[in-house]
């Protein structure tokens, strides 16, 4: 009886162990995912909901989401791919919500911050909405929609004001969004840069340099002139 108990306890964690095992490949390999057994879905639930909230129907993907915080609470993405969920559903009062948890959870989540950035923008808040895109410029993640949305809140010079404050603190973000000037609409970001210069701001020598050649090259004589300035004040 005992050698039957014990064969029997061997088989169910073998079964356990590949389980597990399954589930930590498939965070590495999506196609896994579905093969996974339901009781240990974890990384592979969360690759799931990944690639069925946008698509699947909105009360499916609200179910599979909420599964997945409930299993995984704690990873910031999870929220937002709940978030997703719910605003396709109806529910954006609670998508809203948790969009807003998501962003204060985990900076690195990067839906969370691009639905915070939307929200802070359309509420005419420059100031958070320029504290979203910074913590976008940190990730480097899509840069051409980086690109648009910056030009975008640079169009006004309340939004030029605000992204040359966000300047003056330094943060590490501001070198990948310094080293897209020449992406961006020259004579916002020039002033923008020009503008941080004047409030303290002290960017990258050699970033600035490379601006205001290819300003130079292409005669842009203005917003050459202004990167000048902000060089005059630079760090190496």
């Amino acid at each position: 009886m005992m050698r039957y108990a014990w064969i029997s306890l061997m088989m169910l964690l073998a079964i356990v162990a590949a389980g597990a095992q399954l589930d930590r490949q498939a965070r590495r390999d999506a196609a896994l995912a579905p093969l996974v057994p339901t009781p240990f879905r974890s990384f592979a639930l969360e690759r799931l909901t990944i690639a069925t909230v946008r698509v699947a129907e909105p009360a499916d993907a609200v179910r599979t989401a909420r599964l997945l915080v409930e299993r995984r609470p704690v990873p910031s993405e999870h929220l937002s791919l709940l978030a997703i969920a719910e605003a396709r559903n109806g529910n954006t009062a609670g998508a809203a919500i948790l969009v807003q948890r998501a962003a204060q959870r985990g900076w690195r989540d990067s839906i969370a911050q691009r639905a915070m950035l939307n929200i802070a923008f359309n509420a005419g808040d420059l100031t958070e909405a320029t504290h979203r895109l910074a913590a976008l410029w940190a990730m480097r993640e899509d840069q051409e929609l980086l690109v648009k949305t910056t030009d975008q809140l640079l169009k006004t010079p309340a939004g030029r004001a605000a992204m040359a404050d966000a300047l003056t603190t330094n943060g590490r973000w501001a070198k990948p969004f310094v080293s897209a000037g020449t992406e961006l609409q020259a004579g916002n970001f020039a002033e923008t840069i020009a503008l941080s210069a004047t409030k303290g701001a002290r960017l990258n020598c050699g970033i600035l340099q490379r601006i205001e050649a290819a300003y130079a090259r292409k005669k842009l004589d203005r917003e050459a002139a202004l990167i000048a300035f902000a060089r005059q004040n630079c760090v190496r």
